[in-house]
């Protein structure tokens, strides 16, 4: 039984790394073992500061680092799909001298990621994000919408633009290292869980 089992793994090994979801005989690592792979990946890239927006080819890298570590991820492909591309509008936008600035001033706040993707779904939204970062005082407006009554008042109201959705409401991706290390953790926990259910016999 064990000399067929141990065919089985290493075909499976030889299709592209199937068995990286297996975990029977592995255990899963501790959270904090996670916690300090994904910040020290992070920390290592150029020009980072925890809050910073990340993107899906600097996470592409680390994922595969997790899992070689022994973390199970089955919804690796949909977490993947959550965090912003290095192409896209937000990403690219930030990643200007101006936008860094701005991000930086907005990292602060709850949901200021979420607020700053729904206003550029608006109508003319990319070019009110533009002229957010480009402003002096562009971040107050997140400041705003984020931290005050009147703000969420705001964003209620812009829920009825074409495009906007429930504008208060988060928009489920990951933005930073701490939407990922949430993400991870409900995924690492569900997998521990699994792992202790009785088999059935």
């Amino acid at each position: 039984m064990r000399s067929l089992l141990g065919r089985l793994l290493a075909v499976l090994a030889l299709l592209g790394g199937a068995t990286s979801g297996w975990t029977a005989d592995r255990p899963v690592p501790e959270f904090s073992v996670v916690r300090q792979t994904v910040l020290r990946h992070f920390q290592a890239q150029r020009d980072y500061r925890p809050g910073d927006l990340i993107t899906r080819e600097a996470a592409g890298p680390l994922l595969a680092k997790l899992k070689k570590l022994g973390l199970p991820l089955p919804d690796e492909k949909q977490l993947l799909a959550d965090i912003p591309a290095e192409n896209s509008f937000l990403a690219t936008q930030l990643r200007t001298p101006d936008g860094r600035r701005f991000m930086r001033q907005i990292a602060e706040y709850p949901d200021a990621y979420d607020r700053l993707d729904r206003i550029a779904r608006l109508p003319h939204g990319e070019q009110t994000v533009r002229d957010l970062i480009r402003g002096p005082d562009g971040y107050k407006m997140l400041q705003y919408m984020t931290t005050t009554p009147g703000g969420r008042t705001m964003g209620d109201m812009l829920s009825n633009a074409p495009g906007a959705g429930d504008f208060n409401a988060a928009t489920g991706r990951v933005y930073t290292a701490d939407d990922l290390l949430s993400r991870l953790e409900k995924s690492r926990d569900a997998s521990v869980k699994a792992q202790r259910k009785p088999r059935r016999r």
